[in-house]
């Protein structure tokens, strides 16, 4: 198997990990959270402590790969597509 292979497996991977698996687990972790246990120990907490615990609770997922501006989805978008366009195979 040459490199360009392993490398398109490779992003397929990070791609499925960081757009599917992780969204999915917060949704699953989210799911089992109970709100009115959440909110009968927050009385008892300082607000400081309760505004952490609502935007915990509230999180939205961003993907890791699309911080800095998607710049890893563009390196590897030119790492695959420039070694296909320039190999020799047919």
């Amino acid at each position: 198997m040459n490199w360009q292979r392993t490398a398109a497996y490779t992003y397929i991977a990070i791609c499925i990990f960081d757009f599917m698996l992780v969204p999915m687990w917060f949704g699953i972790v989210r799911a089992y959270l109970d709100p009115f246990d959440l909110i009968q120990k927050m009385l008892e907490l300082d607000t400081a402590v309760q505004v952490q615990l609502i935007q915990a609770y509230t999180f939205q997922h961003e993907p890791f790969t699309l911080k800095g501006g998607g710049l890893f989805h563009l390196a590897f978008g030119a790492l695959l597509t420039g070694t296909t366009i320039f190999s020799n195979k047919p």
